[in-house]
Formats: C-alpha cells, structure tokens, sequence
C-alpha cells in the first residue's frame, strides 16, 4: 500500500525527472531553481536560482557535482553539498536534454543543434558536434558511443573521446526522443 511521506513545494512545475543520491534528492523547477531536499523527510537542503527555468533537463550527479542545463542555454555544475556553483557553459539555445556525465565528460545536447562533450572540472568544450537541428535527446552512452536521436531525423553515434561521428542512420523523420539501448 502506498502512502504519501513528504511534499515540497517548488514554486512552480517540475518537468523533469529527479536525481537520487545518498539520501538526497536533486530536481529542477520552472521557477529556475536547481533544488535540493531530504529524501527521508523533504526537507530543503539548498536552492541553486539559475537564469531561466530548469525544463525537462534532468539532474545528472557524479561525485559531489550535480549538472544540469536550463531554458535560457546554460549547462551549470554545483556542488552537491552546499548547492555553490562550480561553474557555467553558455550554448546558444535552450537546453531541454539531460546530462550524461562518462569519466571526465559532460555531454549535454542544445536547441542551438550540437551536441557538447564538456570538461567535468571547469566546464569548457573538449568538443562539441554539430546536427542540422535542435539536440532535445538525453545521450544514451555504450561502449564508448553517445546516441542521440535527431530532430533533424538522423541517429548518430558519437565518440565521447573526441566528438568524432562514427555511426549516423537516416531515420526519415523528427526524432525527438532519447534512444534506448539494449
């Protein structure tokens, strides 16, 4: 049987999904705050504001750094403890698609059409690639390949060493989803 623990009110809608770890529960607003509570009791840890609302851009959290990018293109990494910023990377679009941190890389899509291989430490592009549309597709990561599926109808795999494409199929049409791996 289900039961309601804890609520917290984030000030307005959460349309991603939350990040989970050691206790705490990482999750971004559209009233662009990057949030940080309880998992036992919901209570606030701390609030990091960003420039814009958080989206559908989920949390990602590697060591003590949370990453996650917002509306108006930023990709931001904070502390997981105290929530102080770390720091930023402006793409030029809107970041809807989730992080996926692999070794020492970020790799982040944006609405300006690349997808983004960052430097986990200080934020700055080990690469970037660019698409012939919006990159809305969260990286799904195998065997040293980032997926993402294109709204420009192509899937491509991309090499997460070094941003080279090594696999790109015509899908035919808009594609806006997160591949899925098996």
């Amino acid at each position: 049987t289900l039961k309601l623990l804890w609520t917290f009110d984030a000030g307005d809608s959460i349309e991603s999904s939350a990040a989970i770890v050691d206790g705490v529960v990482y999750v971004g607003s559209q009233s662009s705050d990057l949030i940080a509570v309880s998992l036992a009791d919901g209570t606030l840890r701390w609030k990091y504001k960003v420039k814009d609302g958080i989206g559908e851009s989920s949390p990602a959290v590697h060591g003590d750094i949370v990453v996650v990018g917002d509306l108006s293109g930023t990709v931001h990494a904070v502390r997981a403890k105290d929530g102080k910023g770390l720091w930023t990377f402006a793409a030029s679009g809107e970041v809807k698609a989730s992080p996926v941190i692999v070794e020492d890389k970020v790799i982040i899509g944006s609405y300006d059409g690349n997808l983004y291989g960052l430097s986990l430490k200080d934020g700055k592009p080990v690469w970037q690639f660019k698409t012939n549309g919006p990159v809305h597709a969260t990286a799904s990561v195998a065997d040293g390949l980032a997926y993402i599926s294109g709204c420009d109808g192509v899937l491509r795999g991309i090499r997460v060493a070094d941003g080279k494409e090594m696999i790109s199929i015509t899908t035919g049409s808009y594609t806006g989803a997160s591949p899925a791996l098996y």
